[in-house]
């Protein structure tokens, strides 16, 4: 029942702001990045692919839990409560990945981002990592 619920919630708001994109960056609604600040033409871009993304994976997550309700798994509750999170981060990730390109593409990536992926942490003796 987690996947339906959580589907539903994903692709609603999918839907929504498909409907209705955010004409400018507020906190409430709609999609807000670093990088879908950099300027009006990336802010419209992610709101696009946001939309797009929460609806498609939103639907996806909702019909495997048609699915698992069908197949009457739902007695292996503890699996899909640990793993519906996932389809949460997918739209998300999949928004940056393609804002990232769009801005490449256009040359307006900021010069002080830093790429997620490429980070390195060194080992220290103690509680902290040096960055």
């Amino acid at each position: 029942m987690i996947y339906i619920a959580c589907g539903a919630i994903l692709l609603v708001v999918g839907l929504i702001w498909l409907i209705k994109p955010a004409k400018k960056a507020n906190p409430l609604y709609g999609y807000l990045s670093y990088l879908a600040q950099v300027n009006r033409s990336s802010f419209a871009f992610a709101q696009k692919k946001a939309s797009i993304y929460f609806a498609f994976f939103g639907l996806l997550q909702l019909l495997i839990g048609i699915g698992i309700h069908l197949l009457k798994w739902d007695r292996y509750f503890l699996i899909w409560l640990l793993t519906f999170y996932f389809f949460i981060l997918f739209p998300i990730v999949a928004t940056e990945k393609s804002l990232k390109r769009f801005l490449i593409k256009r040359n307006e990536l900021p010069p002080d981002y830093v790429d997620p992926d490429k980070v390195k942490h060194e080992r220290t003796k103690g509680f902290r990592d040096r960055k």
